[in-house]
C-alpha cells in the first residue's frame, strides 16, 4: 500500500497538473530558476502539492484502517485514532519547500524558456484559469477513485499474501 500510495503521490504531484508540458528542453534556451518559480506559482504548485499530500494522507489512512480492522476486527476507536496519527505525522514531516526546490531543475531539464512562455500564456488565459480552478477538485476526486481501487486491490492481495504465508508456515518441514 505504501508503494502504491507513493507512486500515486509522485504521479499526481508531478504529472497530472503538468501533463501538457513534457518535452525535452533545448540546452540553448534553458529557463532560469525565476522563470520556473514564476510558472510553479502560476500553477499553484505548492498548494496543489499540499492538497495532494492531504488527499494521500486521507487515502492512506483509510487503507491503513481497513488493514488494521482485518487484523484486529474488534479495533477500538482509540486504536484507529492512533493509526490515523501515524499517517498524520508521516505526511506532516514531508518538507514541501524542499520538494518544491527539487522540481525546479527537473523543469529546467525538460522545458525551454519558450515552452514556459507559451504554457504561462495558456494558464493565464480564461480557459487556463478554469483548468487551474478545477484542478484541485479533479485531483481530489481522482485520488478518491484511485484510493478506492487501490484499497480493493490491496485487500485482495493482502488476503492472498496472508494465505500464502499460512501455507508456507503449515508446510514448513519439522526439524
Amino acid at each position: 500500500m505504501k508503494k502504491l500510495g507513493l507512486s500515486i503521490l509522485l504521479f499526481c504531484m508531478l504529472a497530472m497538473p503538468y501533463a501538457s508540458v513534457a518535452q525535452q528542453a533545448d540546452n540553448s534556451e534553458v529557463p532560469d530558476r525565476a522563470d520556473v518559480v514564476k510558472f510553479l506559482d502560476l500553477m499553484h504548485a505548492r498548494a496543489q502539492m499540499i492538497q495532494t499530500l492531504t488527499e494521500m494522507t486521507k487515502q492512506m489512512k483509510l487503507g491503513a484502517e481497513d488493514g488494521f480492522k482485518q487484523k484486529v476486527p474488534d479495533a477500538t476507536a482509540e486504536q484507529l485514532a492512533k493509526v490515523d496519527e501515524i499517517f498524520d505525522r508521516l505526511f506532516a514531516a514531508l518538507p514541501v519547500d524542499e520538494m518544491m526546490d527539487a522540481v525546479v531543475p527537473i523543469y529546467q531539464k525538460h522545458l525551454t524558456k519558450s515552452d514556459l512562455t507559451a504554457i504561462t500564456a495558456f494558464y493565464s488565459s480564461p480557459v487556463g484559469q478554469k483548468v487551474l480552478k478545477e484542478l484541485p477538485a479533479i485531483m481530489s476526486e481522482s485520488m478518491q477513485a484511485g484510493g478506492d481501487i487501490g484499497r480493493k486491490v490491496f485487500a485482495a492481495r493482502s488476503e492472498q499474501f496472508d494465505q500464502q504465508v499460512a501455507e508456507l508456515v503449515k508446510d514448513k518441514p519439522k526439524q
